[in-house]
């Protein structure tokens, strides 16, 4: 089946479950049969007041991932234990946090961190910053000046800057082998896929785009192609691609109307979780995609908001962020992962 067809049956599928579903939104019960023993592992009682975009270490053990501190209103980077259940703060404090990622040997992480904004010690001025907003949408992310890409251990210690300067430079993460990373940037002035080597250098522009967003990417699990969301149709409505690590043969796979991001690979290769507003844009919920047979599947049946799913290396478990906790603010739930049978 040639790639628009697929595109044409994805979109008609989502369509058709977003009827057969109208009245089965919060049946937890459908959710179950792919995600078995759901777990609420970050809490307010931590101090936070949200959390969210988590990734898993390579043993499956701890995660890294971003939470605001109670008073404040920035991200901050934290690294947990999820046996021990105590996170660790391994960025500055200072300025704002997003997209942290273990490296494959588990040695190092990478996060993107604004605390080397020359402008954070004068409390008058406030950055004019562009971001992604939909219209008539309260969801929003900035993209912060002197956002940079570090590399520190994964105590926090060491931390070493990948990128320098006034551009964004944020949504990293390593290669299967660990050589690479691939970012986005809007160092040319608009929002662009790059790789670079592991140490910062060699860096290389994969889209080439202007007025439009590109970003949110990951190497697939053979390190081949880079899979990504953008808002090419209609701005700010975004859709997802894949593209060779090298930056030829872009396809798209979704063009459905609704905005999907957050794309994340099964270690198959296949299949791809992602976050759609299929269901409205006050209900986002976490579907499957396999990119060879465009085939989805709802995998989330909840109230509020699920969304940023990711798999541990060996594809048993999914870490996503949700509204599902009692006090219905963001926070990190993890399950064990069963692949439907229609996604093999």
């Amino acid at each position: 089946m040639k790639l628009r067809q697929l595109c044409i049956t994805y979109a008609l599928a989502l369509l058709v479950s977003s009827s057969l579903y109208a009245e089965e939104v919060f049946d937890t019960s459908l959710e179950r049969l792919a995600l078995p023993s759901v777990q609420q592992v970050t809490f307010p009682e931590m101090g936070f007041e949200k959390a969210g975009e988590a990734y898993f270490s390579p043993d499956g053990n701890s995660l890294i991932f971003q939470a605001v501190p109670h008073g404040q209103e920035h991200y901050q980077m934290y690294v947990m234990d999820l046996e021990t259940r105590i996170p660790h703060m391994v960025s500055t404090g200072l300025g704002a946090c997003s997209c942290g990622y273990f490296r494959p040997d588990g040695k190092k992480i990478i996060f993107a961190s604004s605390h080397s904004d020359p402008e954070l010690a004068n409390p008058d001025f406030t950055h004019q910053v562009p971001g992604y907003k939909r219209s008539g949408g309260s969801y929003s992310w900035a993209f912060t000046p002197y956002m940079n890409i570090y590399e520190a251990n994964p105590d926090g210690s060491e931390l070493t800057p990948l990128t320098q300067g006034a551009a964004y430079n944020a949504e990293c993460g390593y290669s299967p082998d660990g050589s690479q990373i691939v970012f986005a940037s809007n160092r040319s002035g608009s929002m662009n896929l790059y790789t670079m080597q592991a140490d910062g250098s060699n860096v290389q522009q994969v889209t080439h785009t202007t007025d439009c967003y590109n970003g949110g990417s990951f190497f697939s699990p053979d390190g081949e192609q880079i899979i990504f969301r953008a808002d090419r149709e209609k701005q700010h409505y975004l859709q997802l691609y894949v593209i060779d690590a090298d930056g030829t043969n872009e396809r798209q796979l979704t063009s459905n109307g609704a905005v999907n991001w957050a794309p994340y690979w099964h270690p198959n290769g296949k299949v791809v979780a992602f976050t759609t507003s299929l269901h409205g844009h006050a209900h986002y919920e976490i579907y499957l995609l396999n990119i060879v047979t465009g085939d989805s599947f709802r995998l989330t049946h909840n109230a509020s908001f699920d969304g940023l799913p990711s798999f541990s290396y060996d594809g048993t478990k999914m870490v996503w962020t949700s509204k599902r906790s009692v006090d219905q603010s963001c926070q990190l739930f993890v399950a064990e992962f069963l692949m439907p049978e229609e996604m093999r």
